[in-house]
């Protein structure tokens, strides 16, 4: 069940910001390559005949691949100078555009997709900015807390489009998210 709830200028989807995704984060890294490659393999499957089974599976991949950067993009913030603040609220809202439009055609039109011509493929075109910006902002925040200050998007976009390349750019950021989560405190538990 997901269920939307505002606190301050977020938005958090369910269970978000929970012990699950801060263990996620400090997982080794052999946890998150298994956990990508059950996600494409769920992608990819297909049971013949009963494309409705086939199309709950590729959703659950698409899912559970977008839960990684999800978990980068809502606990890193917690690690930022008290100065720098960044709003994860539209990081979130693309998340849930973006997983959400994904598992809705899948599911409806059992995984064959669809074409859209003219003004109606333009809502698409935000699916795919949306898509883009879920694995851009995670970076963009990583780098934020690694200098200590708000950066552009431009200085990670490099980084960002390591998460397109999931084995090397996880192998590559992972430890670096881990070294934050396992060294550092959370701004909210330093005392004033």
């Amino acid at each position: 069940m997901i269920f939307l709830k505002f606190k301050t200028n977020s938005i958090f989807i369910g269970f978000s910001k929970t012990k699950a995704m801060i263990q996620l984060l400090k997982a080794p890294i052999w946890v998150i390559i298994l956990l990508m490659l059950l996600s494409n393999v769920l992608m990819v499957i297909s049971f013949g005949e009963d494309l409705f089974i086939s199309s709950i599976l590729n959703s659950c991949g698409i899912i559970i691949y977008g839960i990684y950067p999800l978990a980068i993009g809502l606990i890193l913030p917690d690690y930022l100078p008290k100065k720098v603040e960044i709003s994860t609220t539209f990081f979130t809202i693309n998340w849930v555009i973006w997983i959400g439009t994904f598992c809705f055609v899948n599911i409806l039109f059992a995984g064959n997709g669809i074409q859209l011509e003219g003004l109606a493929a333009l809502p698409i075109f935000y699916v795919f900015f949306a898509a883009i910006y879920v694995f851009l902002f995670p970076l963009k925040v990583l780098k934020s807390v690694q200098k200590r200050s708000e950066v552009s998007f431009g200085e990670s976009i490099g980084m960002a489009f390591l998460l397109f390349f999931w084995p090397i750019g996880i192998w590559m950021i992972h430890p670096e998210v881990k070294k934050i989560i396992d060294t550092q405190v959370p701004t909210e538990e330093i005392p004033s």
